[in-house]
């Protein structure tokens, strides 16, 4: 019987130091494991480029003395001063894509039209060939920014996604409406671009 007690009693010493010694292993590897620093790796990558080109002094189109004008007419005028042409170099380098706005903003201390009044025509080049891509319309600001990026204020025209690297040529036409009650003023628009590679 005393034996027994023997065995009993080694038994649960055995059992209490094997599940202390446990306990202690898991506190060390617990306290180890809490206290390490997280490792942040940081990789940077080049998605792509959206580039704005343009010819002129300034990068947007500024009416003086603006008379109304017929949609028709405005259209297809191209007189100095009526229109004004850029293009878009989009080049791709570890993105599959690109997406980028083209936008126009007013600038406030040389326009004298109202928004209401102004007619808003933006075109594409295709084979040699302008065609109408937005309007025209009147100048409709955005009242918070984009999820591209183009800021309040601004008015996007063209949203565009190209999966290879290319140039886009485009025409902007802004003029007075012939509806307005407007006969004469002066408004100038600043052309924007935004991109985010995807």
């Amino acid at each position: 019987m005393n034996s027994k007690q023997e065995i009993s009693k080694k038994f649960w010493i055995i059992l209490l130091s094997v599940c202390l010694f446990l306990i202690i292993v898991v506190a060390i590897a617990f306290a180890a494991f809490s206290n390490r620093k997280p490792v942040v790796l940081e990789k940077e990558e080049d998605g792509g480029n959206v580039v704005l080109n343009y010819s002129s002094d300034v990068s947007g189109l500024r009416l003086l003395n603006a008379v109304p004008t017929t949609d028709a007419i405005a259209m297809k005028k191209m007189d100095e001063g009526e229109f004004f042409d850029f293009s878009v170099d989009v080049l791709l380098n570890e993105a599959p894509s690109i997406e980028y706005e083209i936008s126009i903003k007013k600038d406030l201390n040389y326009s004298t039209i109202s928004d209401d009044d102004i007619r808003i025509y933006l075109e594409q080049e295709k084979s040699g060939t302008y065609s109408n891509v937005f309007g025209p319309d009147k100048y409709t600001a955005l009242k918070q920014a984009s999820s591209l990026g183009t800021k309040s204020g601004s008015m996007v025209l063209l949203k565009v996604k190209r999966k290879k690297s290319t140039t886009d040529h485009y025409r902007l036409r802004v003029w007075l409406s012939d509806k307005s009650l407007v006969t004469s003023g002066n408004y100038s628009v600043e052309i924007s671009v935004v991109g985010v590679a995807k």
